[in-house]
C-alpha cells in the first residue's frame, strides 16, 4: 500500500521543479536581451559637406592666374585653376578651413575661412615675386621639353604605358610619388634578387641600390624611373622622397 506525502511536503518539492527553472531561465533572458535604452542608441551624425569654389587672381594688375595650385590644409587632395583662374571643390567639410595657393612666380597665399552648409566662393590673390618671372620662363620652357620627351619615350615603349598629369597627382589621396604609384598601378613589389639592381637583372653589380623588384610577364625586374629626364638611381625608393 502507498503512502501519499502530506500536503506540505509535496507542494515544495512541485515548486522546486517548476520554479526554479523558471527563475533561471528569466536570468538568462535577462542577460541576451540588454536594456531598450542601449538598443536605442542614436547613429554618429554624418559629418557635413559642402561645394566650394573661388578665383585666383594677380593682386597688382587683378588678372587670373591659371594653373595655380588650391589646396586645402583639412583634405587631402587639391585643384587646379583653370584658364580663367577659377577652381571647384565639390566637397568639403563645413566649419572653419585653411586654404592655401600657389603657383611659380608668386608668393604663396594662405588664409582661414569659413565654409557654411550652403557652400561659399572666395577670391585668392597672389602677390607676384618679379626676382623669379626669369626664373619661371625657363622652368616653362624645360617643362615643355620634358613633356616632348616623355611623349617620344613613351611612344618608344613595346608595351602599354599610362601618364599621369599634374592636375591627377595634385587630386591623389597619396602623400609621395611612391605610394601614388602604388595605389594607381597596384603593382606588387617584391624583393630584389641579387644582379637585380638599378641596372637591371644581368647587372654585374655586387649589391643592390634599390631593393624593390616588381614582376612583369614572370620576371622579376628593377624598373627604370627618371626624375626631370634625369635617371633615379635610387630605385623606387627615391620617389618616396617626392612628396605629391
Amino acid at each position: 500500500m502507498l503512502r501519499s506525502a502530506p500536503e506540505g511536503r509535496r507542494y515544495p518539492k512541485w515548486v522546486g521543479v517548476v520554479i526554479l527553472p523558471a527563475g533561471f531561465l528569466l536570468v538568462a533572458l535577462a542577460c541576451l536581451f540588454p536594456p531598450a535604452a542601449i538598443d536605442a542608441q542614436e547613429p554618429e551624425p554624418v559629418p557635413v559637406r559642402a561645394p566650394l569654389h573661388g578665383v585666383v587672381y594677380d593682386a597688382l594688375t587683378g588678372a587670373a592666374v591659371p594653373g595655380a595650385a588650391v589646396y586645402l590644409e583639412h583634405e587631402s587632395y587639391g585643384v587646379l585653376a583653370d584658364s580663367l583662374g577659377t577652381f571647384r571643390f565639390e566637397d568639403v567639410g563645413v566649419g572653419f578651413q585653411v586654404i592655401a595657393s600657389i603657383q611659380f612666380g608668386y608668393e604663396e597665399a594662405a588664409a582661414r575661412i569659413e565654409v557654411s552648409e550652403a557652400g561659399a566662393f572666395i577670391e585668392i590673390e597672389l602677390i607676384p615675386q618679379p626676382i623669379l618671372l626669369d626664373g619661371v620662363t625657363a622652368v616653362v620652357e624645360n617643362i615643355t621639353t620634358m613633356e616632348r620627351r616623355l611623349r617620344s619615350r613613351r611612344r618608344s615603349a613595346a608595351y602599354q604605358t599610362r601618364a599621369f598629369d599634374q592636375e591627377r597627382l595634385l587630386r591623389s589621396a597619396s602623400s609621395t610619388a611612391l605610394e601614388f604609384l602604388e595605389r594607381e598601378t597596384r603593382y606588387y613589389p617584391v624583393p630584389c634578387p641579387a644582379g637585380a639592381g638599378v641596372f637591371g637583372v644581368g647587372s654585374q653589380m655586387s649589391a643592390n641600390i634599390s631593393s624593390r623588384c616588381i614582376i612583369r610577364r614572370c620576371r622579376v625586374i628593377s624598373p627604370s624611373e627618371f626624375i626631370h629626364e634625369i635617371p633615379a638611381f635610387g630605385g623606387l625608393e627615391e620617389l618616396d622622397n617626392y612628396p605629391t
